[in-house]
């Protein structure tokens, strides 16, 4: 496995275009294709340790998500380009604790914050197991990294209704 050459604050991985199939009938983009659209990027980052196609064939295993929270703040419409940025917060040899925003492509504005436990697991037992040591140590490197940024203001965020 080849080093992290550099490593950014946050990562970015992967783009999009919003798909005519994820518009709703109010005409934006249906909330249940900003999670496609933040596990396609998830995808990505793991992709970035290790986590390929080929691994998961080779080591009969691969990554399930355990907690999926999502914040929207901007709707999409058909067409329009998303960047996507990702944030590590906290791992250990079995599970990662990670952050993603989406942004409008070209206006630059957010739409939407993911904050997500990913697990490692067999695919033949259905049980979280441990990464392999060099996954791990690349995860636990972007991790240290990312440790110097403040953690967003809605990471950890308790859902409620804000009474003024």
């Amino acid at each position: 496995m080849t080093d992290i050459p550099r490593i950014s604050t946050p990562l970015e991985l992967h783009n999009e275009i919003v798909r005519p199939e994820w518009i709703d009938h109010n005409g934006h983009m249906n909330s249940a294709y900003y999670v496609l659209a933040f596990d396609e990027a998830g995808t990505s980052l793991f992709r970035y340790f290790g986590i390929t196609d080929e691994y998961r064939k080779d080591a009969c295993s691969g990554i399930f998500v355990g907690d999926y929270h999502v914040h929207y703040s901007r709707e999409l419409v058909e067409g329009d380009p998303l960047r996507f940025t990702h944030l590590i917060f906290d791992c250990d040899e079995k599970k990662v604790h990670y952050w993603q925003e989406m942004f409008h492509g070209t206006k630059g504005y957010l739409a939407a914050q993911c904050e997500v436990i990913m697990l490692h697991v067999s695919l033949s037992s259905r049980k979280v197991t441990p990464f392999p040591s060099e996954i791990v140590s690349r995860i636990k490197l972007v991790q240290e990294v990312h440790a110097k940024v403040p953690p967003p203001e809605n990471l950890g965020r308790v859902i409620r209704i804000k009474r003024r």
